[in-house]
């Protein structure tokens, strides 16, 4: 070794050492390539006359296949911390059944995925028709991976679900939580900025634009100082409420009732009766020339 990489060669040591020494290691996780995979898989599936590029006779079923592969290989990653190959049949028969459940429930996600498309085309009067939202609006994209990882956080696979919408979050700027509770016929346009935290209720027939935020107010911790996690921190929001740009509703205990609008910038910390109207109001001074 030379004297100018016998530097590097301490560097690399110390950096190895204190990442085993902080963190507790995982030799095997979740890999984001392959998320990426399962998820361009799961879009074919579900709409395959859209992302499909096979021109074999029985593409479906072959996606299909390919896409159980996958996901049983990165649940069994999530759950076992294992690669898949190096795991014992019954950990890898476990991840199999695990993705199993998952795939018998796309026709749901697929349906939803449905009511997505025309509560965005009744809703937005720039849609031209359902080709422009499946193909152009991030928010519909953004549903549609949280509405799979959600179904994995109801089958206690940890990780991984978190990991897809992470996935879907860098591409398109919208954050969905995997925990969160997200109803039907949901319209988000624009969508950039948008944040629903984990412990979020969102209703059916409700409508977000950019930068909204359902968050927390603030963060419980018990007697020792130590933050109280498994606690409802975000809001619930009712049915066919309308959340507009940049609106911002935060607290576990806030409910906003059903046929409400909270508009622009508004910023909400208490519960509203259902028909509410929250408008955020300021001065506005308009100079002219004299």
């Amino acid at each position: 070794m030379t004297d100018r990489e016998q530097p590097r060669k301490h560097i690399v040591e110390q950096l190895n050492h204190n990442s085993c020494t902080w963190f507790e290691g995982r030799m095997c996780h979740p890999e984001i390539s392959a998320i990426a995979q399962m998820i361009s898989l799961a879009r074919q599936v579900l709409l395959p006359n859209y992302y499909s590029s096979s021109t074999k006779t029985d593409p479906l079923c072959e996606q299909m296949e390919s896409l159980h592969h996958v996901m049983a290989g990165q649940i069994h990653r999530a759950v076992y911390r294992k690669c898949f190959k190096d795991g014992v049949s019954e950990s890898r028969d476990a991840a199999e059944q695990r993705a199993d459940q998952v795939l018998a429930r796309l026709p749901e996600v697929q349906e939803m995925l449905y009511e997505d498309v025309i509560e965005t085309y009744n809703s937005d009067p720039s849609a031209t028709g359902y080709d422009e939202i499946l193909l152009t609006y991030p928010g519909l994209f953004a549903l549609t991976v949280y509405r799979v990882a959600h179904i994995m956080v109801e089958l206690d696979i940890p990780l991984l679900p978190r990991m897809m919408t992470e996935h879907a979050h860098r591409l398109t700027g919208i954050e969905l939580h995997p925990g969160a509770t997200i109803g039907r016929h949901i319209m988000i346009d624009h969508g950039t900025g948008i944040v629903v935290g984990e412990t979020a209720v969102v209703g059916d027939h409700v409508k977000m634009y950019q930068g909204v935020t359902l968050g927390a107010l603030y963060f419980p911790r018990d007697e020792d100082g130590s933050m109280v996690r498994k606690t409802k921190r975000h809001p619930t929001v009712e049915d066919y409420v309308v959340l507009y740009a940049h609106a911002t509703v935060l607290g576990g205990e806030t409910v906003i009732g059903h046929h409400s609008v909270i508009g622009s910038n508004a910023w909400i910390t208490e519960s509203l009766p259902p028909y509410s109207k929250a408008l955020y109001q300021t001065e506005t001074i308009v100079h002219t020339r004299g």
